[in-house]
């Protein structure tokens, strides 16, 4: 895959998909036209870091969102931080991840 910042569409950009296939090709017996090709949106925050915890503005809600492009590497320790937060007050060391820290 590929991210382009600052940009919000959700068309996948035909020149990267090429590049892709054209990497692609070295390695795996793919066709030209082969595969499933989609664009999504990832959330991304100003700090790189991401959004963990309950916001000051809605005590029922936790969010766990800006993981950019390292959602997949980050759910587990994700889901544990996030449970913690269900179940009781956040830990300290969750004060840096605060959704809170932008506002």
């Amino acid at each position: 895959g590929t991210r382009e910042l600052g940009v919000w569409s959700l068309r996948p950009n035909p020149r990267r998909v090429a590049a892709i296939r054209r990497a692609a090709a070295r390695y795996l017996t793919v066709g030209p036209e082969g595969g499933e090709v989609w664009a999504g949106l990832r959330p991304c925050t100003p700090d790189g870091l991401p959004a963990v915890g309950r916001p000051s503005v809605a005590d029922n809600l936790v969010v766990a969102t800006g993981h950019g492009t390292f959602g997949i590497s980050l759910a587990a320790v994700t889901g544990e931080l996030v449970a913690g937060a269900v179940v009781g007050p956040a830990p300290e060391d969750l004060l840096p991840l605060s959704p809170d820290r932008f506002t």
